[in-house]
């Protein structure tokens, strides 16, 4: 089978897990940066953010919860509405996130067939994808990322992140040493080519 006739992967999500500074956003950098497919950095928690900036607009107030300084500065807001809307529907963040992978469009591009999210927290989540995008032809790829001296931000992290590591198989674990910001970026881009993102 020649180059030219290789079939082509199928769009695929990969979703990464692991405590807060692991590494995760670089990886998924590393795994754009490399990716050869129309790609997109799409997180669970971009709903929740868009959904207060909404709120923001139609009161008429400045900020925006996609900035770092203005969500953290925030982060009470955003924890207390996600809770909010978990408790009326668990699954209500994953669905959204799931439902818009394949669908997304930006007005000059293509739908991406490559999607990375770097929050993955919580087993329904993977459950939620699982059952969307299979149906829609995609195959959903998970990892986990550690660093040396990296631990639980709360014991929220901890118990949501060891109920993950109790129930699934990832298909990548990582461990890095700290301040390995290039060898993240390697592995990303090892990933992107060995599974053709």
């Amino acid at each position: 089978m020649t180059a030219a006739s290789t079939p082509m992967a199928p769009p695929t999500l990969v979703l990464i897990s692991g405590f807060a500074r692991a590494g995760k956003d670089t990886l998924a950098q590393g795994i754009l940066e490399w990716s050869t497919r129309p790609a997109e950095h799409i997180n669970f928690a971009d709903a929740l953010k868009e959904a207060g900036n909404h709120f923001l607009g139609y009161l008429q107030l400045q900020g925006d919860f996609f900035r770092e300084d203005f969500k953290v500065e925030n982060r009470k807001f955003l924890v207390d509405a996600g809770t909010f809307a978990r408790s009326i529907d668990r699954d209500v963040f994953a669905r959204h996130f799931a439902n818009w992978c394949p669908v997304m469009k930006h007005p000059d591009n293509v739908s991406p067939e490559t999607v990375v999210c770097s929050d993955w927290r919580y087993v329904n989540e993977l459950r939620v994808c699982q059952d969307v995008l299979w149906e829609l032809g995609w195959r959903v790829r998970t990892i986990h990322v550690a660093t040396a001296g990296i631990g639980p931000a709360n014991d929220e992290e901890l118990d949501s992140l060891a109920e993950i590591r109790s129930t699934h198989l990832f298909d990548q674990e990582f461990i890095f040493r700290p301040n390995a910001r290039q060898e993240i970026m390697a592995e990303g881009r090892n990933l992107a080519r060995a599974w053709k993102l």
